[in-house]
């Protein structure tokens, strides 16, 4: 059974781009890219020359200058800011002049309302929407006069280009119109109202800043003589001398804290010891210890005279209490000390606070007063400076070069012809690689054996007539003809085809009608024919169509579809055909369906006959995908030929028709090539693989 290739390195060799043939297939599409190439050139020069409307070019140059040469006082310009000079300030400029506010005055000024170029709404209609509107009874309604002039500003915008030079504060202002003057006029005024809205902004701005320093200077001298009022009230309401003084009270308050902690560390030590020996009363021995542990020196004397035995003990216990007594009333003495002095850190810290904070107020207020001065002068100098500045504004920007009226920048004719024949060659292209992309059929016996994996049996180029009458007069004219020889390397495939045995009974079949089938079995049999000693029958099989009754004049009175319903004796008729030389069985008529004929008894009967008669048996069956005959017919057969139709049958068509071959036992033993155009064949360069070249010319007696 025959096997059709899948993907494999065959398939990814084919995936490969050749440059040979991609070039020759734009060269066999040469005359398609030339007309194609003509037609846009053609229609460049239209576009350029009739279509497109000429367009003339303005360039208005201005400078935008460093925004603090425009102060005539140098102190104002934190009031006053010119124009900034970096990028985001360039970049600024060029969003204001195309503004809107900016293009509306331009419109106004110029009347572009009233100019078509700008204002569609006043453009003739084209003739299409005239003509429907006619016939709808639609008349042309404008819309109103603020749409129109939005309209317009946008048209303005679309249309004018502003650009910064770069690392420049340069910007030029160009537009293209279809008039030269009026081009220069609108970039020219376009600058003028540029700098104009400089100068008024900077007026709007001085006016505004005087108003403000005005006001402001004169709520701020209020507010100073209101302050210094306060002040003056404050101070005189004030008992702080100095803060030297609070000073010096911080100094003596700061002592007196000092000899209050020392004075009650005095206390609590005297308050410790009179506790102890007030504790130890009623124990002499115990008043004793503790009167030697409290440290005092009275006490200390008393008990070394009492341990001496110079006091007794009655003495010596009377001195204690005596001691007790004046440490008791020296204790209260100095607690009550202790609480005066105590009183006056208190009075002296709170004369001290209140002061302070009288001092603290002062001097913020003070502080308020220097500030608010000091604000006052600042704003009084100020305006005085934009009172004097008022009516001296500049722009910041200047007219470096107005526009001049300049000749046409487009249409640039030269470049339309050359892009029109660019466009044109790669259309051309495109479209001869997409025919090629979208060929399905075969030029060359490889794709067929490649897509196959069968053996092709030939290639017969095609026969210069299409009058079936003429095709075996041109056979008998020209027996040396290319189409001739061909044929014979066919009969030689076919007949070398087996080595065991030679074949009898050759089918010749195809996948769709039109691919040059009869033709083909008509020129084998005949030179089946005319080999010595050889009988051939040419028995049509197509009962369907019966097309042999097209090439052969010859009716010998007998057909297959008479034999094989017994209507007639084939030994009773004469089948030859005298211009073909061979026997001819046609097909006939008959209103058994062609399947059952072929399918029975009667027909391989028939068959037996014929090879037992003939030599060579050439049968011309219909198409295998147009009726089931020739599947039924390749049983019969020693060989199938398959025809493929040079660039006609598809790679579709074609394996389809070997595929349902195989689905009966019986696939094809070969293919053959029909109907080669050899004018295009050389325009494809495959002439020279199949020997239709002009150094073999010379074998063959015309070019038929």
């Amino acid at each position: 059974m025959t096997s059709f290739p899948s993907n494999g390195p065959e398939q990814d060799s084919q995936d490969e781009i050749d440059l040979v043939e991609l070039l020759r297939t734009i060269w066999r599409g040469k005359w398609v890219i030339v007309l194609t190439t003509v037609l846009g050139i053609l229609f460049a020069v239209y576009q350029a020359f009739v279509v497109a409307v000429p367009l003339y070019p303005a360039r208005a140059t201005v400078a935008v200058e460093s925004g603090d040469t425009q102060m005539v006082i140098s102190e104002i310009d934190s009031v006053f800011s010119g124009a900034g000079t970096d990028s985001v300030a360039l970049n600024t400029e060029i969003e204001v002049i195309l503004s809107r506010d900016l293009i509306g005055q331009l419109v106004d000024d110029l009347d572009l309302v009233a100019d078509p170029e700008f204002n569609g709404a006043l453009r003739d209609l084209p003739f299409r929407t005239r003509a429907l509107n006619w016939v709808r009874g639609i008349e042309r309604a404008l819309p109103s006069d603020a749409r129109m002039r939005a309209s317009v500003i946008d048209s303005v915008i679309n249309r004018v280009n502003v650009e910064n030079l770069r690392s420049t504060r340069v910007f030029n202002i160009e537009i293209e119109t279809t008039d030269p003057q009026k081009s220069a006029m609108i970039v020219n005024r376009l600058a003028g109202i540029y700098i104009d809205s400089q100068i008024r902004r900077k007026l709007d701005a001085t006016t505004r800043a005087i108003s403000f320093l005005s006001d402001r200077t004169t709520e701020l001298q209020a507010n100073v003589a209101e302050l210094e009022r306060q002040l003056a009230a404050q101070t005189e309401e004030s008992n702080v001398v100095s803060a030297d003084l609070v000073q010096a009270q911080n100094i003596q308050l700061r002592e007196l804290r000092e000899r209050i902690e020392d004075q009650a560390q005095r206390l609590a030590d005297e308050q410790s010891i009179l506790a102890n020996l007030v504790s130890a009363r009623g124990d002499f021995d115990a008043l004793i210890s503790a009167a030697e542990a409290s440290g005092e020196s009275r006490l200390l004397s008393i008990t070394q005279r009492f341990r001496m035995g110079r006091l007794d003990r009655v003495e010596a216990n009377a001195a204690v209490e005596d001691v007790i007594a004046t440490l008791i009333a020296n204790s209260e003495r100095a607690a009550q000390q202790l609480e005066t002095l105590r009183q006056s850190e208190s009075d002296l810290a709170s004369r001290i606070a209140a002061q302070s904070a009288e001092l603290i107020a002062l001097q913020q207020l003070e502080r308020e007063v220097n500030a608010a001065r000091l604000l006052y002068e600042t704003f009084l100098t100020r305006l005085q400076e934009a009172s004097v500045q008022q009516g001296l504004e500049t722009a910041d920007a200047r007219v470096l070069s107005e526009a001049v009226p300049r000749g046409a920048s487009s249409p640039r004719k030269s470049l339309y012809v050359m892009l029109g024949l660019m466009l044109g060659a790669l259309l051309g292209i495109a479209i001869v690689l997409v025919r090629e992309w979208r060929f399905a059929g075969f030029r060359t016996t490889d794709e067929l054996r490649d897509l196959t994996g069968m053996p092709v049996l030939g290639t017969v180029p095609a026969l210069p007539t299409t009058d079936r009458r003429e095709v075996l007069a041109l056979l008998n004219s020209q027996p040396n003809s290319v189409f001739s020889e061909a044929v014979r390397n066919l009969r030689t495939s076919i007949l070398m085809a087996s080595i065991d045995r030679q074949p009898q009974v050759i089918l010749m079949t195809s996948s769709i009608p039109s691919e040059g089938k009869t033709t083909l079995a008509i020129a084998l049999s005949r030179l089946l024919g005319a080999m010595e000693g050889k009988r051939a029958l040419l028995l049509e099989a197509d009962i369907r169509r019966q097309t042999l009754r097209a090439y052969v004049d010859h009716d010998p009175g007998a057909s297959l579809a008479d034999v094989l319903l017994g209507r007639l004796d084939l030994d009773a008729a004469d089948l030859l055909d005298p211009d073909l030389g061979v026997d001819v069985l046609s097909g006939g008529e008959a209103k058994v369906n062609a399947v059952d004929l072929f399918s029975s008894r009667r027909f391989g009967d028939l068959m037996e006959a014929l090879r037992h008669r003939y030599d060579y048996i050439v049968i011309d069956a219909p198409p295998v995908l147009a009726v089931p005959d020739a599947r039924v017919l390749a049983a019969y057969a020693d060989v199938t030929v398959f025809a493929a139709r040079w660039s006609s049958t598809s790679k579709t068509q074609l394996r389809q028709g070997l595929q349902m071959l195989e689905t009966v036992g019986h696939p094809a033993d070969g293919i053959v090539m029909s109907q080669v155009d050899l004018k295009k064949l050389k325009t494809y360069g495959y002439a020279g693989q199949y020997g239709y070249d002009s150094y073999s010319s010379k074998y063959y007696s015309t070019q038929s």
